[in-house]
């Protein structure tokens, strides 16, 4: 409720001020009329008075104004801490659950371990010649950690011979490729003579560890397994730098001083993604909903495809923030020179 005109001090101050003097005059003039017992001194006074009176309550008024404007700022400033906190709270469970629904409303697409891994064998080896292949995964030696102890036991020489197609299309595509990505998790190495902690490991022993408990949940997974996959990818790593360095296929992204290797510091699911302005669809990808969000359905893994423009640039996006890729100057110079 607004106050009235009249205990409202800054807005009926002049009238205040105006009363006080035309009351100041009026007993000045009426000193004859009460016998002189009227006095000037008392007047004046009286005036004084009231108008200091009237400025301490115009004061008191002003800051309670803005002592109850601070608060309102206060609470407004809670009430706004409140909402982000609750939003980054959502925004992790809005990724896990949308993983899951698109998933499940996508799982007859492909699902299995062996066909997926046939499908991303198909998907390199039509990638040939792209302007653009990015590939986020856990580890850089593909499928093999799964192939290897997988429970139920899957056939050793046919995932062996799958893998290794998908690391020489992994290794051609470095070659070939305007421009070549590989997201993988961190794989610290730790000195022999200490004895490793999951921290000192790095996050790809973490995603491992998650899909050993799935097969094996009686036991962590071994050293021995662990140093084996961590060797592998290692080893994956340095052949793809070699490729990228030793040969001329890609002088822009060179030139661009942007390595081909980039690290997640989390891995929501597992993506290809490829552009080819000359293909007959020119953007692709082939989601695998296997993640830090699904580790529990490592046994029943699934994945989907796409070639709408839209989803997949959403998903390049995706690629680039979690990369950092977009605030990489190199980087932005490419998307400038060519646009996806």
């Amino acid at each position: 409720m607004r106050p009235s005109f009249l205990f409202n001090p800054s807005k009926s101050s002049a009238f205040y001020l105006t009363l006080f003097l035309a009351l100041s005059v009026l007993g000045l003039t009426a000193f004859e009329a009460v016998n002189g017992h009227y006095s000037i001194v008392g007047s004046v006074a009286s005036f004084l008075g009231l108008f200091v009176a009237f400025h301490s309550w115009k004061a008191a008024d002003d800051a309670s104004r803005n002592t109850d404007e601070a608060l309102r700022q206060m609470q407004a400033l809670a009430h706004e801490t409140r909402q982000l906190v609750q939003s980054s709270n959502a925004v992790e469970e809005q990724i896990k659950n949308a993983v899951v629904t698109i998933s499940d409303a996508t799982r007859e697409l492909h699902k299995g371990f062996e066909p997926i891994m046939q499908e991303v064998a198909k998907f390199l080896a039509e990638a040939e010649g792209s302007e653009y292949l990015a590939i986020m995964t856990d580890s850089a030696a593909i499928g093999t950690f799964y192939a290897r102890h997988h429970h139920p036991a899957l056939n050793q020489r046919e995932m062996r011979a799958l893998t290794d197609r998908i690391h020489d299309l992994l290794l051609e595509r470095a070659r070939d490729t305007r421009e070549f990505y590989l997201a993988t998790l961190a794989a610290d190495e730790t000195p022999d003579a200490l004895p490793p902690t999951r921290d000192q490991h790095g996050r790809l022993h973490h995603f491992v560890e998650g899909v050993w408990q799935q097969f094996h949940p009686e036991a962590p997974v071994a050293e021995e397994h662990w140093r084996e996959h961590q060797q592998q990818h290692c080893a994956t790593l340095r052949q793809i730098q070699e490729t990228f360095t030793t040969l001329s296929e890609h002088p822009e992204q060179r030139a661009a001083g942007v390595e081909p290797h980039q690290q997640l510091p989390v891995l929501p699911f597992q993506l290809l993604l490829r552009f080819n302005a000359e293909a007959k669809e020119p953007f692709r990808a082939l989601v695998i909903f296997l993640g830090q969000y699904n580790l529990d359905r490592v046994a029943e893994t699934r994945a989907m495809q796409s070639t709408d423009p839209e989803l997949v640039r959403t998903f390049i996006s995706m690629f680039e923030s979690l990369t950092s890729l977009d605030d990489h100057p190199g980087y932005q110079q490419l998307r400038r020179q060519f646009p996806l």
